[in-house]
Order: structure tokens, then C-alpha cells, then sequence
């Protein structure tokens, strides 16, 4: 449900929400199939217990992290990052399951998601350079990367395969210090 452009409530979800987390999740996967990898089917079939440990690792901050925003008690969009424990890649961040639902799109919800990812990442001392991967037919989520100061670092050619259709994959990058 619209209401009056406002900035969203961003917070880290606790875990006793995870259904709310889930249905968001689904949601996403059903709605906009080709902007993921991962399948609603497969992600359906999900026993509860997935979906808790799930919302418990986004929120330890230890390799993983989401973001989710609110509107009127109600989650409509999420951004997440994760990064690695390995001293060779610690300093990398790769965002991952941008997705902000379809009635309250072009309010700059997805642009309040990633800055505050951002702004998150850039807290941790071994975060230097945050990568993602986004359909290169999904025109304004490029075009939002490209204005948070994300540039492409490459293209990989029928990457998704959904119903029988390819979709290539581009690399974007942002270095963060």
C-alpha cells in the first residue's frame, strides 16, 4: 500500500521475525525471478528452521549482514552483504538480495537500502571494495549502482537461465577506502 513519500525505517531485523523476513524473501523470488539466482521453488520448500538460523547469521555481523526497511510495520525491501574470513579476501564485501516490493518502487526506498549497506560496510575496518552482480536488463537498479559510485568491472554472458531464457550478468564494483 502507497502512502505519502517518506524515508523508510531501516533496521536489522531481529531474528523472532524471520516469517515476516521469509514472506519478504519469497515475495521476491516469485515476483522477480530473474534478478536472483537462487529459485522461489527451492527456497519454498525451506523448512522453518532454515529460515530462523538464517535472520540469526544476517544479524551476527560476523561475515554476513541485512538490511530491511519498514513502512507502517510492514517489510518492503531488504539489501544484504557478506565478506569473507580469509585473509586473502577479508577486505571484499559482496551485496547480495537487493530487492524493494513493486508499491513502493521509485520513492528511493533501494537507494536508503544500499547507502546505509554502505554505510554499514564501511564501519568495518577490513571492508575496502564492495562488489555485486545485477541483470544487465534491470536498467534502473544499474543505473542506481552506477550513481552510488559503482562502475562495471565485467559482463558474463547467458549467466541466468529462467523458463528457457538467458540473461547475462554484469560485475560492478565500488572501492570503499
Amino acid at each position: 500500500m502507497k502512502m505519502d513519500v517518506q524515508p523508510a525505517k531501516l533496521l536489522n531485523l531481529p531474528p523472532e521475525r524471520w516469517q515476516e523476513a521469509k514472506a519478504l524473501r519469497l515475495e521476491a523470488l516469485r515476483l522477480e525471478g530473474a534478478a536472483f539466482a537462487s529459485q522461489y521453488e527451492d527456497e519454498l520448500a525451506f523448512a522453518d528452521e532454515i529460515w530462523r538460523t538464517r535472520l540469526d547469521t544476517a544479524y551476527s555481523q560476523e561475515y554476513n549482514m541485512t538490511v530491511y526497511a519498514e513502512l507502517a510495520g510492514e517489510l518492503i525491501g531488504m539489501v544484504g552483504a557478506q565478506w569473507q574470513s580469509r585473509e586473502k579476501l577479508r577486505h571484499l564485501a559482496s551485496v547480495y538480495s537487493m530487492y524493494v516490493s513493486p508499491g513502493w518502487r521509485r520513492q528511493g526506498i533501494a537507494r536508503q537500502l544500499m547507502r546505509r549497506l554502505l554505510d554499514d560496510l564501511s564501519a568495518l575496518p577490513q571492508i575496502e571494495k564492495v562488489s555485486l552482480t545485477v541483470n544487465a536488463e534491470i536498467l534502473p537498479a544499474i543505473r542506481l549502482y552506477e550513481s552510488l559510485g559503482f562502475a562495471q568491472a565485467g559482463r558474463a554472458r547467458r549467466e541466468l537461465k529462467v523458463a528457457g531464457r538467458y540473461y547475462d550478468l554484469l560485475y560492478m564494483e565500488k572501492l570503499i577506502r
